[in-house]
């Protein structure tokens, strides 16, 4: 497992999403309440972009049919979704922020 660079501290900011490209994955940052969530960002439903989905307290929720996932653990909450987003470990060393792939 390999720990990459994708930004620093500066770049995300409270309850907003920041959309990354790392590594062929499509994943979306996001701070909540001082904890940083890494998940991926296409809805295991029907591919939506959930960088344009809304987030709110410990859950974001698709575009296109409304699913919600928990962004503590990427569970689907309701359907149409059924399967779980995939969520990935989080480093910060200084000002940097990691994510484990592999």
């Amino acid at each position: 497992m390999n720990w990459i660079k994708v930004c620093s501290k500066q770049d995300l900011k409270e309850n907003e999403i920041l959309s990354i490209d790392l590594d062929g994955r499509e994943l979306m940052l996001i701070l909540q309440n001082d904890t940083i969530y890494v998940l991926d960002r296409i809805c295991t439903h029907m591919d939506a972009d959930l960088s344009m989905g809304f987030l709110a307290e410990g859950q974001i929720t698709c575009p296109l049919h409304l699913s919600s996932f928990r962004l503590e653990d990427g569970v689907a909450l309701n359907p149409p979704a059924e399967k779980p987003l995939r969520r990935y470990n989080v480093k910060i060393d200084g000002d940097d922020i990691y994510v484990q792939v592999g």
